[in-house]
């Protein structure tokens, strides 16, 4: 009888910018810890910033390359990650994000890496038109290297799997963004007791347009109107943060909100509030909210992309469909004048949810898929 000789499990190079840290980064960094700790695959990775995911990926002990745009052109970082590849012996490049997706893959024809997939993490943030051409032929570039050089495109929310699928015909598969509620529960609960009857409502994210801060500040202001005693913590940092500042001076709420700047973990201040509120107008699959469940903080959101499948559609957190800052005032009031049954009912739900978003279940998904595409599966 010939015995089998077992293959070495295949490399899966990692390509993502790493130029902040938000809900890509923190899911790219949730699935190399869980791929380093299996023995179906190795990982690597290329990170194109020298920041907490850099360091955090070092930390974790995986090969990390740092292909810096900060003072590196494209073709230079293409041959970075080429040459990355080729020290590494990939057999399979996974691209998160636009840019890394067009540079991964020159890599990867340059370093003759025979697979590549792509994670989308979320919707457009800004809409493309004629008036900027150029942003057009690179999504349009974007969209024909993903058709023609990559063998998947992975969507993190159905949502999103609904609109990349006429793009990408037949290479869509969903794989729902991930965390390890044990870990984080374990690192976070229980909740310290409160020591204040202010109403603490937040929102984490970073200060762009379409996180609708400006919303969360205006929803502090008619809070106050009604009589609220509530103090609003904005958790993030970004290139809005003096405009938010100047409205929360010009609707005098100044006074009931703190800027905390960007918190790493946003969990030591994420617990101690009464909600969490998301106000974007858009999401993928916003990896905050699931913290938030894991924490157990009631949610408060949009019903927009992804948002509404974590919440059971309004069953294990409450969902407004008008992004105004009023449509938010009677889910709040409802939400403080809760019962200890509903809000019992509430955790139960957000708990059933969460084992859709269990880190187990989902790198397993990814493995499988990478097996699939190399063709590594007995």
């Amino acid at each position: 009888m010939i015995e089998k000789v077992k293959k070495s499990p295949p490399t899966i190079t990692q390509i993502i910018s790493g130029d902040l840290w938000a809900g890509a980064e923190a899911q790219v960094y949730n699935l190399c810890t869980a791929l380093n700790a299996s023995e179906e695959v190795r990982v690597t990775t290329v990170v194109f910033n020298n920041g907490i995911l850099h360091d955090k990926l070092i930390d974790l002990g995986i090969p990390v390359t740092l292909a810096d745009e900060e003072s590196s052109g494209p073709l230079t970082i293409a041959r970075a990650i080429s040459h990355h590849c080729r020290t590494h012996h990939t057999d399979l490049i996974h691209t998160h994000g636009l840019k890394e997706n067009v540079l991964g893959i020159m890599a990867k024809e340059l370093a003759r890496v025979p697979y590549s997939v792509r994670t989308v993490h979320g919707n457009p943030e800004t809409r493309l038109s004629w008036n900027k051409p150029h942003k057009w032929l690179v999504n349009q570039l974007d969209v024909w290297l993903g058709r023609t050089r990559q063998q998947a495109v992975i969507a993190v929310s159905s949502q999103l799997e609904h609109k990349l699928l006429p793009l990408f015909p037949r290479k869509v598969h969903k794989i729902f963004n991930f965390i390890n509620v044990d870990e984080l529960r374990k690192g976070w609960l229980p909740k310290p007791e409160r020591t204040s009857p202010e109403v603490k409502l937040g929102i984490v994210g970073r200060l762009v347009p379409v996180k609708r801060v400006d919303l969360f500040i205006r929803i502090i202001r008619l809070l106050s109107e009604e009589g609220v005693n509530c103090k609003g913590l904005i958790m993030g940092e970004g290139p809005l943060e003096a405009e938010l500042k100047s409205l929360a001076d010009d609707l005098r709420v100044t006074d009931r909100l703190n800027f905390t700047g960007f918190l790493n973990p946003a969990a030591k201040e994420m617990r101690n509030l009464d909600a969490l509120l998301m106000t974007s107008d858009h999401e993928g699959l916003p990896m905050t909210l699931l913290e938030a469940m894991a924490l157990e903080i009631p949610i408060i959101a949009h019903n927009t992309g992804g948002i509404p499948e974590i919440l059971h559609n309004g069953q294990a957190g409450f969902l407004t469909d008008v992004n105004q800052p009023k449509s938010y005032i009677p889910l709040i009031i409802k939400l403080l004048n809760q019962s200890d049954s509903e809000r019992k009912v509430m955790y139960k739900f957000a708990k059933d949810a969460l084992a859709n978003f269990d880190y187990r279940k989902n790198t397993e998904e990814y493995i499988r898929l990478y097996q699939d595409i190399i063709g590594n599966c007995e």
